[in-house]
């Protein structure tokens, strides 16, 4: 009973979205921006780390890459975007991060043994939304309170010239599960060492500058984990 009152619920909110949704895609155009920024990012890191022909691989791709984060915004996906980071819940009645960027991640791995580069190159870029997504403490508490107004001051921030001072470090985990989790527990950890700054602001520029960093150098070693399972 509770599970079918759970997926009523979902699919209740997935519609009210829905009937939203020309006003929300306008939205997403903008926050898109934020990850795309840290897709540029990723691929800096590589260079810098060493990964030469890794940094050419996915430079080549940046464009697909890019339409791929900005695909797994639309029509409400990121409602399944959420992943607790003690019981792995999502939002009620939806589906979570973890279950979704490995979905991506399956077709990206399938698409490139079928020989469609782009379209493998695609999926990656929806999974690597999900992996940014988990560096934010919203989707790492499923609590939305202040989410967009974070959001959207980081979007002014980065339109703003704001850059990186740390441009290498690729962090390397094992599997797409390791990276989800360990993204929000990290993620977690900094909601709570800043959480207590009133000052708005401040808060804010602490906690986007560790999370930014974050989301950089795990994109980074989630392009090369990529590479690497289909090299090897």
């Amino acid at each position: 009973m509770k599970r079918k009152i759970e997926n009523t619920y979902g699919y209740t909110l997935k519609f009210l979205l829905y009937a939203f949704n020309p006003i929300k895609k306008k939205v997403k155009k903008t926050e898109c921006i934020v990850h795309q920024f840290i897709n540029k990012e990723a691929l800096e890191i590589l260079r810098n780390d060493g990964y030469e022909k890794q940094y050419k691989f996915f430079k080549k791709y940046i464009e697909i890459l890019n339409k791929g984060v900005i695909w797994a915004d639309a029509d409400f996906k990121s409602a399944n975007h959420f992943y607790h980071h003690e019981d792995g819940r999502g939002l009620y009645g939806c589906s979570n991060a973890l279950i979704e960027c490995e979905i991506y991640y399956n077709k990206a791995l399938k698409n490139i043994h079928c020989n469609n580069i782009p379209k493998a190159i695609f999926y990656l870029g929806a999974a690597c939304h999900l992996i940014q997504d988990t560096t934010v403490p919203a989707h790492a508490n499923v609590n939305l309170r202040n989410h967009k107004s974070f959001e959207t001051w980081a979007i002014r921030l980065i339109q703003n010239g704001y850059t990186r001072p740390i441009k290498q470090g690729a962090i390397n985990y094992n599997t797409v599960e390791e990276y989800i989790k360990e993204n929000t527990k990290y993620s977690n950890r900094i909601d709570s060492t800043y959480r207590n700054i009133r000052n708005k602001n401040q808060r804010y520029a602490k906690v986007l500058d560790k999370v930014l960093l974050k989301a950089n150098q795990s994109t980074a070693g989630f392009l090369l984990m990529f590479y690497n399972d289909v090299n090897n």
